[in-house]
């Protein structure tokens, strides 16, 4: 039989050409994202800090929110809720879901249940919610109702069930918006219009009804304060509660943790942030450790004019689970971008700024709990796996000063906490993310 030597030719030809074809096709192995994240073993303890949520009042008293936290899930039905309760195993008055942390009775006991577990899990030190700034009022008077909480943690109000911290540390969140709110790229820490505030002023007039004796009156005075003034005694007064035994230090250095540092708009933020670290020092003989809050997944670079040129610290990362709208990719290989991530912030804050970070681990971040309305944004419940995974790429992207800042104890809002549930109701997982701080950054 005769062989057409063209027809072979060209077949082979073809087979080069399918093959090759198929070899340059994309291939997921190839695809920069697609590796193991490897677990890191823990060879020293690594110290933890957790944030701590200060709802107000009861938890049922927002019954949709309430509701959809205890609700059962239905995913197909778009009950998106973590279905457990609150668990105290405290007096009647603390029946699960009618907890608040507020300067009461209640709010005592809570908070001394909440001490409890934090010593289970062998946490460090408890971030406590943002402080703010009281404009009316000139120091000592210019943090507000705020003092009361800190107290009562502290145990050292009188009037309720004292607070016994055993050891634990906290630590105070200044939130630098209730000072610098009305700041922008045109209105900056100098340029802004000075403040009005008044403050009492003691004096002594003579007693028309008793000749020879004098009585003690207060007026009030009004004073104008330039905003740079106004930031630097705001953190004077926070730097009071440095000499508690229970403030959490770093190298013989109180912890200061910023919210919203990226509202600090000034000429020049280094020379803002010297003056705030030397008002600080002259009152207290402390230099502080300052931890700026930088939003989930943001570069580094859009702060420059702001804290990195300040030289805070160190910096820290929001909660990486709070996934925003149209963001959906980040949800699919989630470990790894936030790996990425990490590293890149980590790497380009030392190297750009010599400032160390700071990384932060959550369970999970829902959107449902708060509203049922926010659909787009891609669903990150609070899972097991996914806060041992967030541990671990925490140990990984460790700083030069290792700590870690768990987002959050008891935010039931979002359903980010690793605050005990009540195990024998709904998905109820009892002391298990406690269990899992200990593992994650713990030497047995």
């Amino acid at each position: 039989m005769k062989v057409n030597k063209f027809l072979i030719y060209g077949l082979i030809l073809a087979g080069v050409t399918i093959t090759s074809c198929k070899d340059d096709n994309p291939s997921i192995d190839d695809y920069w994202l697609n590796y193991e994240i490897e677990e890191v073993k823990v060879t020293q303890d690594i110290p933890v800090g957790v944030y701590l949520y200060n709802p107000q009042q009861p938890l049922e008293n927002n019954l949709d929110q309430w509701n959809r936290i205890i609700q059962e899930q239905d995913v197909a039905a778009g009950k998106l809720g973590p279905n457990t309760k609150p668990w105290h195993n405290i007096p009647e008055a603390l029946e699960a879901g009618k907890y608040h942390l507020s300067a009461d009775t209640i709010g005592a006991r809570a908070m001394q249940k909440i001490v409890e577990w934090c010593h289970y899990g062998q946490i460090d030190f408890m971030v406590l919610p943002g402080v703010n700034e009281n404009a009316n009022d000139i120091y000592p008077l210019n943090i507000g109702r705020d003092t009361a909480f800190i107290d009562m943690v502290r145990g050292l109000n009188d009037t309720l069930p004292k607070v016994e911290l055993n050891g634990l540390k906290f630590a105070l969140m200044v939130n630098l918006n209730s000072v610098c709110s009305d700041l922008n790229n045109n209105k900056l820490v100098e340029t802004v219009d000075p403040t009005k505030k008044t403050y009492p002023v003691l004096d002594t007039i003579p007693d028309i009804n008793n000749p020879g004796m004098d009585i003690v009156v207060t007026t009030r005075v009004d004073t104008l304060i330039s905003r740079h003034d106004r930031i630097c005694s705001y953190f004077k007064r926070i730097s009071d509660y440095f000499s508690d035994p229970n403030y959490y230090h770093t190298g013989g250095r109180p912890v200061v943790i910023l919210s919203d540092a990226n509202k600090l708009y000034a000429k020049d933020s280094y020379r803002m942030y010297t003056a705030i670290r030397d008002t600080v020092r002259k009152h207290t003989g402390k230099e502080m450790y300052l931890i700026a809050q930088q939003g989930a997944w943001t570069p580094p670079e859009r702060f420059h004019y702001f804290y990195l040129s300040g030289k805070v610290d160190a910096v820290t990362m929001k909660n990486m689970c709070a996934v925003g709208g149209g963001q959906q990719e980040r949800a699919i290989m989630f470990d790894q971008f936030v790996n990425e991530n990490y590293k890149y912030n980590r790497e380009k804050i030392l190297s750009n700024y010599n400032v160390d970070f700071v990384p932060s681990a959550s369970p999970g971040y829902s959107q449902y709990v708060a509203s049922e309305n926010n659909s787009n944004y891609p669903w990150m419940p609070k899972t097991s796996d996914r806060f041992w995974k967030m541990c671990n790429l925490a140990k990984m992207n460790l700083g030069r000063n290792p700590m870690v800042l768990i987002d959050s104890f008891n935010d039931w809002t979002y359903d980010s906490g690793i605050e005990p549930t009540d195990p024998s109701y709904g998905k109820g997982y009892g002391l298990l993310y406690l269990d899992m701080v200990k593992d994650q950054f713990k030497v047995k």
